[in-house]
């Protein structure tokens, strides 16, 4: 085997040197950023969109009033008590205002009757008891007076009004016979009652010559109660 010279051997085993110094030392490395620059790079168009795209679509929703992914949904106001609140006040104040209406007039209406009760003046005691009032109205009957029974209630000012204006109706000379007799008595007048159903009070039951019976129920006033005797008094 040949052998090659000297000078051309070192020459080649120079190269050989040099070859793996470059290969080892000398040659340039492409860095891990740089690695990681090309890798991002490679997906950085399709990264750019997506960005674009949400973007895009919270100023969609800014502009529908709705929440986007950067901003929470404000909380609605919900002024579920102001309602009731108003309605509970609107009830109370009707309330006060019917109150307000009605209690004077009732107080009037009381004050009015007693007053009645109190000025007028009988001018004879109409009543009598049980046994003597059902022999008056029995004699009267026969003897074809005018009878005029009242059927009261003592406790109530309208019915005490009532008695007290039949006493100061005249007696037309004897021709009309009056009497009050007290709810509690009602049983024990059945020679009226019998005819002439009593259900509340007061009533008056005025009976005329012939015999026969009409009825005033509930408050009435002196003129009312005269004209209905001078009624009774002028049948035959």
């Amino acid at each position: 085997m040949a052998r090659l010279p000297k000078p051309l051997l070192g020459l080649l085993l120079g190269t050989i040197v040099f070859f793996a110094i470059w290969m080892v030392a000398l040659k340039p490395k492409s860095s891990a950023g740089g690695g990681s620059q090309g890798g991002v790079g490679q997906y950085q168009s399709a990264i750019d969109k997506a960005h674009q795209a949400v973007t895009t679509s919270n100023q969609a929703n800014a502009k529908l009033g709705a929440p986007t992914a950067t901003a929470p949904a404000p909380k609605p106001e919900t002024p579920a008590t102001a309602a009731p609140a108003t309605a509970a006040k609107t009830a109370t104040a009707a309330k006060a205002a019917t109150s307000a209406k009605t209690a004077p007039a009732a107080k009037t209406t009381t004050k009015a009757a007693a007053k009645k009760a109190t000025t007028a003046k009988p001018n004879a005691d109409i009543t009598l008891s049980p046994a003597v009032g059902v022999q008056t109205i029995q004699s009267a009957i026969r003897s074809g007076k005018v009878v005029a029974v009242l059927f009261y209630n003592d406790a109530a000012a309208d019915d005490r009004a009532v008695k007290n204006e039949l006493a100061a109706v005249p007696t037309h000379h004897g021709k009309v016979v009056k009497l009050a007799v007290p709810v509690s008595q009602l049983t024990q007048y059945s020679i009226v009652t019998q005819q002439i159903p009593v259900v509340t009070a007061p009533t008056l039951v005025l009976i005329d010559a012939s015999r026969q019976a009409t009825t005033i129920t509930g408050y009435a006033d002196p003129v009312e109660i005269g004209q209905r005797i001078d009624d009774a008094l002028s049948v035959k």
